[in-house]
């Protein structure tokens, strides 16, 4: 779903001891789930093209300027990032080989691999990185992800060909698993200066594929890099991928695109719900579940009536039945959301199952009627003659607009008239972040607490994914509290308050976390599917 940040699991070894201090209690990892055969004796082979099916295509994917869900996931393949985490959740050397943290966690040094060339062939080397890095920081760069990604970070350098470092200006615990991210991939200087704004249709990076061709309104091409040596040691060594072509394909409609699936035309899709359980049992697909780290929420512009009044958005997360959501959207495959925290996310203060809001249209009413909002002689709620009616801007998914659906009859029931309005997912990111809206549909996948930051802080209203635009200085504490605190009880104890006052507020109304079935066709061999929610290709091969 839109938006996304590769996840974190465990740390082990120096530099997990490191990390530690900074972080959450993390729960362990699990182990990858294997698509396809793998069988010891088998021969990779060389080539072909694996089509991935989505439902529509990012914003851009220039890294530092996107936070689609989508695009992050094709960076995945394009990019490269200074570390990487390992199956078990490890860190470990990617384009950097060792790094080292000062004792106080301000001052980070990387020692650069020494043979990366990006895709143009120009090298890779700490003054591009430290270009990659100044970019991102750049206020007139827009970053929506990648800056918040950085946290504190005051200055770079590159005191050696192959050297990079950075000083933060406070610690920042997220920092370790962010660098792992794709959108803090890093990029050609070259091809930045010479491309401008087309730079975000054709990237010029290091990773393992290539951008080859971005069709609008269809596919995103990826081609083998065949000079790729410099895989993270998880993977296989010293030769590139074996596919040949990655293709990501755009079917908005999930019929159709399941249609595709089961005849071939392309080999990965995720499940719509209506679909799993024919397809899981058929046996004529390698199919594996995961559940969401993040959540689908109905959000509100506080800014604008009628959601600049507490009351109201708090009414709303008494007036909505969220298993009645669930069940028609996803037919009931995942779990009810109560804040804006899954259980799948480090931090996740499991009290807030009793503490949010619970169903009851009767104190739903109440709290409309002290704000003014009162049924008409036809059942149509009112304020000074004028009937509530409101638009809620949606994504054109089958799921999110059945879940639309029912929040809209419930409303109804009310006496409230709410208009979904589908929009694709640049047009409706452009009109939130404009504060044109009332209310959208949106959801997250993301790894930390963090997420916060990106979402609720004053400083990423307008710029960035602060769509209910709000601008609270207490809320903002907490946010830059959660960042910065080291002690893991602590930081918890932040998070949980951070949970109870972001319910408070009623910003969003919390509505599902769904439970993921990706069916993959059976000529893939030796794919792997990471705990952090990505599928890895680079040892795959099809038959």
């Amino acid at each position: 779903m839109p938006f996304s940040r590769r996840d974190g699991l465990k740390m082990t070894g120096m530099l997990g001891a490191m990390a530690a201090a900074g972080s959450l209690v993390r729960p362990t990892a699990a182990a990858p789930i294997p698509v396809g055969t793998s069988e010891p004796e088998a021969q990779p082979k060389d080539g072909g093209e694996w089509i991935i099916g989505i439902s529509e295509l990012p914003d851009t994917l220039d890294p530092h300027k996107t936070g689609a869900a989508i695009a992050s996931t094709i960076l995945g393949n394009a990019g490269d990032s200074l570390i990487a985490q390992d199956y078990d959740g490890n860190y470990v050397p990617a384009l950097a080989t060792e790094w080292t943290i000062s004792e106080d966690g301000l001052t980070w040094t990387f020692e650069l691999r020494q043979d990366v060339t990006f895709h143009d062939g120009t090298p890779l080397d700490a003054a591009a990185v430290k270009f990659s890095f100044d970019r991102i920081l750049d206020p007139a760069t827009k970053s929506i992800t990648a800056a918040g990604l950085l946290g504190p970070m005051a200055s770079t350098a590159a005191p050696a060909p192959y050297t990079f470092a950075f000083t933060l200006s406070e610690p920042f615990s997220p920092l370790l698993d962010n660098l792992t991210g794709s959108t803090l991939s890093i990029v050609s200087p070259t091809a930045v200066q010479a491309m401008g704004e087309e730079f975000g249709r054709k990237p010029v990076l290091s990773g393992p594929w290539m951008v080859d061709e971005w069709r609008t309104g269809d596919r995103i091409i990826l081609k083998r890099n065949p000079d790729y040596r410099w895989a993270p040691p998880f993977l296989h060594q010293g030769g590139p991928a074996h596919i040949e072509t990655l293709t990501f394909q755009s079917i908005m409609e999930e019929a159709s695109r399941i249609a595709a699936f089961e005849a071939g035309e392309i080999h990965q899709a995720t499940l719509p719900s209506t679909d799993v359980e024919r397809i899981s049992s058929g046996g004529e697909s390698w199919v594996i579940n995961y559940l969401r780290k993040g959540v689908v929420f109905l959000e509100f512009n506080v800014t604008k009536a009628p959601f600049d009044d507490v009351r109201v958005r708090q009414a709303f997360n008494h007036a909505i039945n969220k298993r009645d959501v669930l069940d028609t959207a996803i037919e009931g495959l995942g779990q009810i959301a109560h804040g804006f925290l899954p259980p799948t996310i480090v931090g996740y203060w499991p009290e807030i199952e009793q503490y949010a809001p619970a169903y009851d249209p009767e104190r739903a009413k109440a709290l409309l009627a002290e704000a003014g909002w009162v049924p008409n002689g036809e059942g149509v709620l009112e304020k000074d003659g004028q009937p509530f009616a409101f638009t809620a801007l949606n994504l054109p998914t089958d799921a999110w607009n059945r879940g639309a659906q029912v929040v809209q009859s419930q409303l109804g029931d009310l006496g409230i008239a709410m208009e979904i309005q589908q929009l694709e997912f640049a047009t409706l990111l452009e009109e939130a972040k404009a504060k044109k809206h009332q209310a959208e549909f949106m959801g997250y996948t993301y790894s930390d607490p963090d997420i916060a930051f990106l979402w609720f802080h004053s400083s990423n209203a307008g710029a960035g994914l602060n769509m209910s635009h709000v601008s609270d200085p207490r809320l903002d504490e907490l946010i830059i509290s959660g960042r910065s605190t080291i002690d893991p009880a602590e930081r918890a104890a932040v998070y949980a308050e951070m949970q109870r006052y972001v319910t408070d507020l009623g910003l969003w109304v919390p509505l599902w976390i769904d439970a993921f079935y990706v069916a993959y066709n059976k000529a893939i061999h030796n794919a792997n599917f990471h705990p952090d929610n990505v599928t890895i290709y680079f040892d795959a091969w099809i038959d």
